[in-house]
């Protein structure tokens, strides 16, 4: 098919170059996922591609295509995550074994420096917000992500030279 102007393919050419923005901004806005708003995008222009029509749709059928395969997409999601629901969770492991991963655990966090270790007990231990934790320290809410970001790095390292070790602190 050569691309002449006022050809199918010079039309379709057009078609596409006219949509293809809005359509994908507006399937990314309803996903927040590169990889699923390009599958919807493809299969919406594939959709209304194979439809009998000599027109190209316009921009509101195509994005009433897309809209109704984010619905079929949704719906299939939640059916799949009820049937996981119905899966029994593994089995928690033996108090002993419990028991012994807090121990560790409290030996390693107290390796760390102070501010590591108000940060990590703040937001992970406690479950305060950024926001809060900031407030407590006194810092910013960025300062406090990096902080964290940092110690739990810190806390990573303590572990593998724990397991390197063989298991003994």
């Amino acid at each position: 098919m050569e691309s002449n102007l006022g050809s199918p393919a010079s039309a379709l050419e057009t078609w596409y170059k006219e949509t293809i923005t809005k359509l994908y901004r507006f399937i990314y806005a309803q996903l927040h996922n590169k990889e699923e708003t390009e599958d919807i995008t493809q299969e919406t222009y594939l959709r209304c591609l194979k439809q009998a029509s000599q027109e190209l749709p316009s921009y509101a059928y195509l994005k009433q295509v897309a809209r109704n395969l984010i619905i079929d997409r949704y719906r299939h999601k939640v059916r799949d995550l009820n049937r996981l629901e119905t899966v029994p969770d593994p089995p928690s492991p033996p108090p002993e074994e419990d028991w012994l991963n807090r121990t560790i655990i409290h030996e390693l966090l107290k390796e760390l420096s102070p501010d590591y270790r108000q940060v990590l007990d703040l937001r992970i231990i406690q479950g305060y917000s950024r926001k809060e934790t900031a407030s407590f320290m006194g810092r910013s809410e960025d300062a406090v992500r990096g902080l964290q970001y940092r110690a739990l790095q810190a806390l990573r390292s303590n572990y593998h030279i724990y397991q390197q070790k063989g298991g003994g602190l």
